[in-house]
């Protein structure tokens, strides 16, 4: 195996701890979480386990549905979907255990520390795109979905999305009595993540590509 492959696999690594890290921070800025980690945090919440936990359970849910809606079209690689979720499911609660010191005062600290979080998360997701490995299971239902509806994954990632936080925002009301996780912070998260990506993109993309290519 060469050093570019190594890398590759390395950088994907990296990107999930990133990515988890943002996640994490939303929950600590505690303005709603990025739809990424909505509904786990909801359902962690609801059957008092860890964020981690209930995402290893959500991610093997995402696997089957792939799985039930591409049949024989869904790829063999992608069953390593498996450990990278419980690799990813690992990190999120290593990242909270991190940050678990921060605390926000008041709500403009708040608002910095999600918008700290978007730009983590949108630095994670590059890398992500980036090592073309194997789908996270969230984006994997999203790309299952936009194949058997003939659709690019752009324009369904929207609605998968907003299904994920009106489904988080359900439950948290009739199991919870009230709002959870799904704040104005879940709004900003969602417009601004993916023009973030682009943006870094314009910057990083050369030294990415030197270091996987």
């Amino acid at each position: 195996m060469g050093w570019k492959k190594i890398n590759r696999y390395l950088i994907y690594l990296i990107s999930l701890f990133i990515i988890s890290l943002g996640a994490s921070l939303s929950i600590k800025a505690n303005l709603g979480t990025s739809p990424l980690i909505c509904l786990p945090y909801v359902c962690s919440l609801i059957v008092k386990l860890s964020v981690g936990e209930v995402m290893f359970v959500i991610t093997v849910i995402y696997i089957l549905i792939q799985v039930v809606l591409l049949g024989r079209d869904f790829e063999k690689r992608q069953y390593l979907q498996f450990i990278i979720g419980s690799i990813f499911s690992f990190f999120v609660d290593f990242s909270l255990m991190l940050v678990n010191f921060i605390n926000p005062a008041d709500y403009l600290s708040q608002l910095l520390l999600l918008l700290v979080s978007c730009v983590v998360v949108a630095f994670g997701v590059l890398l992500e795109i980036q090592t073309e490995v194997v789908y996270l299971p969230a984006d994997g239902i999203i790309v299952a979905i936009a194949k058997v509806l003939n659709k690019e994954f752009s324009k369904v990632k929207p609605y998968v999305d907003t299904s994920m936080v009106v489904m988080a925002a359900i439950l948290s009301v009739v199991f919870l009595g009230y709002l959870a996780g799904v704040r104005e912070g879940t709004v900003i998260s969602a417009l601004i993540i993916g023009p973030i990506v682009k943006i870094l993109k314009n910057y990083f993309d050369p030294y990415i590509s030197s270091l996987i290519e």
